[in-house]
């Protein structure tokens, strides 16, 4: 919704359609379903009309549901036409839903090489403290034998019996330096597989964070919809929207305009100037305003279909 894609200044769009949403004059709307029609839909929203006219049906029955009446009927030569149009509003927004769900998406592969490493590091400590120990021992055991080695020399040479046991000694120990060396290699690819993974996990976060800031820090509101009236002549165009929960919502909006309801300061309302809700439900700032454009008698809270809605205000996103 508006509120939740403040794009590029690239965008450079007024707000003046915000404000110059038609204000139709209440009661006939209200007395007899108002006939709509649905017109043009540009394909590259990616919505079938089946689709997009179920979805302005359920934004009609919001309205009724409250007012307890049917306000909008379908009608293929009814006066009010529903149009899809495409064009720099909504194609931003699919710019900008492609880079978060990008974004998500290197976020969860940054996530998924942590679970890798966070095992290797644990292994390479444990095959560290190990080789660190055998190393040292080994190192000791070296110079033990050297030692003993010149100390025969200097004598002239070892005894049969000692001999042996040097000689058996100098392939032990050969064989532990080459085990240490086996270790030491494991050790060191398990570095080079650390290393990799923090260099993709930095590089991919910097991505992230790239795009992100590509689309953050925007002050330019998308104008979404519009609702006009020209004598008989209705029209509602829809230009950007990025679910199918916002597109009810900002139907709803402008079905509300055709039915002749203003705007309400209540941030959280579908009558919002700037929509910052996703949620399909009416707070009280709305039913006052359907009161006032159908002149309904009916409290607030005894409306039919409308349930708590102070609790709906207090949830309301």
């Amino acid at each position: 919704m508006t509120a939740k894609f403040f794009l590029a200044s690239v965008l450079a769009l007024g707000l003046s359609g915000l404000a110059g949403h038609a204000r139709a004059e209440p009661a006939p709307a209200c007395q007899a379903p108002i006939k709509y029609r649905i017109g043009a839909i540009d394909p590259r929203f990616g919505i079938s009309r089946e689709d997009f006219r179920r979805d302005v049906e359920e934004a009609g029955k919001l309205w009724a549901g409250a007012a307890g009446r049917t306000l909008f009927s379908y009608d293929e030569k009814g006066p009010l036409e529903i149009n899809l149009v495409y064009d720099s509003r909504q194609e931003a927004t699919q710019k900008l839903i492609a880079v978060r769900d990008g974004v998500v998406e290197k976020l969860e592969e940054v996530d998924a090489i942590k679970s890798k490493l966070a095992p290797l590091q644990a292994q390479f400590r444990i095959l560290d403290e190990s080789y660190s120990a055998q190393e040292a021992a080994y190192r000791q055991a070296v110079h033990d034998y050297n030692k003993t080695v010149t100390q025969f020399n200097q004598m002239g040479g070892a005894p049969e019996g000692a001999y042996q046991q040097l000689g058996s000694q100098n392939l032990a120990l050969r064989k532990q330096g080459e085990a240490l060396e086996a270790r030491k290699q494991e050790l060191n690819r398990l570095t080079a597989d650390m290393n990799e993974l923090v260099r993709t996990h930095n590089a991919l976060l910097e991505r992230a964070r790239a795009e992100a800031n590509s689309v953050s820090g925007s002050d330019a509101a998308i104008e979404e919809g519009h609702y006009v009236r020209l004598g008989d002549d209705q029209r509602i165009e829809i230009y950007q929207y990025h679910s199918e929960a916002g597109l009810k919502v900002v139907l709803s909006h402008e079905l509300g305009h055709a039915l002749g309801i203003r705007h309400n300061a209540n941030a959280s309302s579908i009558m919002a100037a700037l929509i910052r809700t996703e949620r399909l439900a009416l707070t009280a700032d709305d039913m006052n305003g359907l009161s006032a454009a159908c002149r309904l008698h009916q409290s607030v809270g005894q409306v039919a279909g409308n349930g708590d809605l102070t609790s709906i205000l207090d949830q309301a996103r």
